[in-house]
């Protein structure tokens, strides 16, 4: 009997290489929903080296890791855009294989909340690259607040409430898998004695949800983006009492439109807060004039003041352009409890000036500086003409100056003086 030979074994077809693999690209669609992306792990291939932000980010746009590490971390030091895109995503975008990540929120809020912080992440960019702009950052911190509040609103009432209610009864007969009973059995939904299913049903008026609430703050957060987008790029100037303005405005549209379709949740809430905010966005600082300061060019002696007086802050006296023929031997008291008196004279008259400092402070008259703790009196006369003074007071000069500061400084000047320059308006001397 003849065996034949065995046949040989069929060829194992080797696999395709991974170059000849078709590759799809991600859709327009989900390129956008950044609700997609998942942070990688080490045995991801695109790889890990903090929390797996740029090789997820690299993955879900189909780019280089490497790219996207690179441009993170150059980003760092163009206004922290980099920093603000990376801990989003490190606190919001679970890893692979995970449906939440340090912060649990759904998909919808986790996809506006990853545009907020990319927006805001952009115009921090663009900041650093125009300069200071005043980017509104306590308004956009807000923001992302009351979306990420919205987002866990469900998640929080359930820890703080107890077991969820009972799945109301139905007469129609339910269809039950007899091979999915029969492999496995599903825990009970409830710990055993906490519910009684003989119990009567209460059915609840359950309210509408809240339809408007999250549209709203998307709108206002794009509206504040726009704004601040507006101010870096140097398009226009945006006062910082327009972002509370324009919150108000959004706030207060969808209120109304919250009476006729669905509702607006706490949206009268944030328009309480803008409407507050924004009166103290509207004063300007620099516009307010102190009025405790004071300073005056008089032109002839006839609008000169026999004293000036403040209790704290700063008295300019300038009477280079009056004429020294017309002062005529005046007495001239200038007081100060807190700041600083400066006096510029002409060189033409002849000037005895007192200038006292009762506490603590630094007095320059003429050509003599003095400053000392516990008080001191300087007496220094300008006679017209010369240069420097001499000391005491000269009982015939045209004009008696006395200055007194409790804690300040004094400063006397004739009006060639050259650290008198500064004080002197550019005026013609007047004509007695």
């Amino acid at each position: 009997m003849t065996i034949p030979p065995e046949a040989p074994p069929p060829p194992t077809p080797e696999p395709p290489s991974p170059v000849s693999e078709a590759r799809t690209r991600p859709s327009g669609e989900q390129l956008r929903n950044l609700s997609g992306l998942r942070r990688t792990t080490h045995a991801s291939p695109e790889g890990r080296h903090i929390a797996g932000v740029a090789g997820g980010i690299a993955r879900h746009f189909d780019i280089d890791p490497l790219l996207v590490r690179v441009v993170l971390v150059v980003s760092v030091f163009f206004g922290g855009a980099g920093g603000i895109v990376y801990v989003a995503a490190w606190l919001l975008v679970p890893e692979e294989s995970a449906e939440d990540g340090m912060v649990p929120v759904g998909p919808p809020a986790r996809n506006l909340l990853l545009w907020i912080a990319g927006g805001i992440a952009a115009i921090s960019l663009l900041g650093d690259a125009f300069g200071d702009t005043s980017v509104p950052w306590f308004w956009l911190a807000v923001l992302a607040v009351v979306a990420l509040w919205y987002a866990n609103r469900g998640k929080l009432g359930r820890k703080r409430g107890g077991p969820p209610p009972p799945p109301a009864t139905s007469t129609a007969p339910a269809r039950v898998d007899v091979s999915a009973a029969q492999t496995r059995t599903l825990p009970a939904p409830w710990p055993p004695g906490s519910y009684d299913p003989n119990a009567p049903v209460a059915v609840a008026d359950r309210r509408r949800p809240p339809l408007l609430f999250g549209r709203a703050i998307a709108v206002a957060a794009i509206e504040v983006g726009v704004l601040g987008l507006v101010d870096v790029a140097g398009w226009a100037s945006v006062p910082i009492s327009a972002y509370p303005a324009a919150l108000l405005a959004v706030f207060g549209a969808f209120l109304v439109l919250g009476a006729f379709w669905g509702r607006a949740g706490g949206l009268i809430f944030l328009g309480l807060l803008a409407l507050a905010a924004l009166p103290l966005t509207m004063i300007d600082p620099s516009s307010i004039e102190t009025s405790s300061n004071i300073e005056s060019h008089p032109q002839s002696v006839a609008v000169l003041e026999s004293s000036y007086n403040v209790d704290a802050g700063e008295i300019l006296l300038d009477m280079s352009a009056i004429d020294a023929k017309t002062l005529d031997g005046r007495d001239l008291d200038i007081n100060s409890s807190f700041g600083e008196i400066t006096v510029i004279v002409p060189d033409d008259a002849t000037v005895a000036v007192d200038a006292s400092v009762s506490a603590l402070g630094e007095a320059r008259v003429f050509d003599e500086t003095r400053s000392d703790v516990g008080g001191f009196d300087l007496a220094r006369t300008h006679v017209a003409g010369q240069e420097g003074s001499e000391p005491g007071l000269a009982d015939d000069a045209d004009l008696h100056l006395t200055t007194t500061a409790d804690i300040g400084a004094i400063s006397v000047f004739a009006e060639s003086d050259p650290r008198a320059a500064a004080f002197i308006e550019t005026v013609e001397r007047s004509t007695p």
